[in-house]
């Protein structure tokens, strides 16, 4: 009976479908968007395939953003802007080295548990691993990926107008409303996680957080998409820097044979150009470096998940570093000791203490709040869409996948105790902002009533005058 009124339920399976090429589809993987001759790409991308539901001013950032090239299509931004030929996208393109499963007439499965994929993974064929500028990645983009890139990652070091223009301007219909959403939210420093298995498959993750850096030189984000934060009101002594920094990912396909991902990630707070860095070290980007780029991960899920997992971990570095720095600064201010207490209850005319106060709540609220919508996020996307991982029987894939979410779990608990601490830290400093505005207005009343006292006296000492005039000597 129970179960009649409560039926057990069914969460999201990985589509079975996947696991074999479907080659129907790989065509329209080079169906590029196109605008009609003298409009604009950015306008065709923004308007394709919406619905009438949604709101005129959904994608307005991303708007601005791209407009900020100034041009309708790519080939004309190349002629109306500086030229920026920095080298801020790392491609690896490579096709899966599986035998032909249409000669042979066997079943086209991945083989994961054999020794081919449970060692070393092989390199693949056509391995092509380059550096590119929003030039050469608007040209790797639009050519026909048949034969050269089944498997294509991108790696984007601080996403510019033009390299996002590179992106749009080849973007499939079949995935471009994935597209568009993925680029908003990474523009506008939204968290997000998710799966959709609508027309192929989307896997997508956005984790906005803030990292600390020395102040001894402060970076500047020449993009305008983020912003860097002081512990307490700017003076003339050097403090540290708090910026802000969004890690995207999104891995698209037909199948586990023919996908993309995009990865794009701030670095403008370091000075130096990771996409470089990871191309100088053959080292994938997305992971963070911790794979090789000869070592590639073929499957998508498991691609995805690994890339989560380091980033993830990464991020929590960063506010570990981030919450023990506060701790510090903040722990003279979070109790009262004889030494203190005649200078605390003093009164503070100019209200410095009260702004600075102030200032460090509103720092220590946006920080936790940011924890708050990861953990969130985090939690609703492995109750979602966690059994996306799960496989049919035990084996090595399986053992890869459930490592790296225990890993995750590990980390996002790390979060909920580093949220906790902000939490009580808040708390403590309410409280002594309250005390102090209260020793303040106590120091105010009592000034008053000394000068009320001192006038009252005053006015006595005039009228006890005005009564008994001295007398004037002869």
């Amino acid at each position: 009976m129970d179960q009649a009124r409560n039926p057990p339920v069914r969460r999201l399976q990985w589509k079975k479908d996947f696991a074999t090429r479907r080659r129907t589809l790989y065509s329209r993987l080079d169906n590029h968007l196109k605008a009609a001759p003298g409009c604009s790409i950015v306008d065709e991308f923004l308007s394709c395939a919406t619905s009438d539901l949604e709101p005129p001013r959904r994608h307005e950032v991303l708007r601005n953003f791209l407009d900020r090239t100034g041009a309708r299509s790519f080939p004309e931004a190349l002629t109306t802007c500086l030229a920026d030929k920095r080298l801020l996208a790392m491609v690896d393109d490579r096709c899966d080295p599986s035998i032909d499963w249409e000669a042979t007439g066997e079943l086209p499965l991945r083989p994961w548990e054999s020794d081919k994929y449970r060692g070393l993974p092989p390199s693949g064929l056509n391995a092509r691993v380059y550096g590119a500028n929003a030039e050469m990645l608007y040209n790797c983009l639009q050519g026909n990926r048949k034969g050269v890139a089944e498997r294509r990652i991108v790696y984007i070091a601080d996403l510019t107008p033009l390299m996002a223009l590179a992106m749009i301007s080849s973007v499939a219909y079949l995935h471009l409303p994935q597209t568009r959403l993925y680029l908003s939210r990474h523009v506008e420093f939204q968290t997000y996680m998710g799966i959709s298995q609508v027309r192929g498959f989307i896997l997508e993750f956005h984790i906005p957080h803030y990292v600390l850096r020395p102040g001894r030189r402060e970076f500047h984000d020449t993009r305008g998409l983020r912003k860097r934060r002081y512990f307490r009101p700017p003076g003339n002594d050097e403090q540290d820097c708090i910026y802000e920094a969004q890690l995207s990912l999104i891995v698209s396909g037909v199948d586990d044979f023919v996908w993309t991902a995009y990865f794009c990630g701030d670095t403008y707070f370091s000075g130096e150009n990771s996409a470089k860095g990871y191309l100088n070290e053959e080292l994938d980007g997305p992971s963070g470096g911790l794979r090789e780029c000869r070592q590639p991960i073929w499957d998508p899920r498991y691609y995805f998940i690994t890339a989560l997992s380091a980033r993830i971990d990464h991020v929590t570095m960063e506010w570990t570093v981030l919450v023990r720095f506060l701790e510090d600064y903040l722990d003279p201010h979070s109790e009262i000791n004889p030494e203190s207490l005649p200078k605390f209850l003093e009164d503070d005319p100019a209200l410095d203490r009260t702004k600075e106060y102030t200032w460090t709540l509103c720092i220590l609220r946006r920080l936790r709040n940011s924890i708050t919508k990861l953990t969130t996020t985090w939690d609703a996307f492995e109750a979602n869409h966690g059994s996306c991982f799960d496989l049919e029987a035990d084996g090595a894939l399986h053992d890869r996948f459930r490592e790296y979410l225990n890993r995750i779990r590990q980390d996002v608990a790390e979060l909920s105790g580093l949220h906790m601490v902000l939490d009580q830290r808040i708390e403590t400093l309410e409280k002594m902002a309250s005390v102090l505005v209260n020793a303040s207005a106590l120091a105010e009343s009592m000034t008053a009533t000394r000068q009320g006292d001192h006038i009252k006296l005053l006015t006595y000492i005039t009228i006890v005058r005005d009564a008994y005039p001295e007398k004037k000597h002869s």
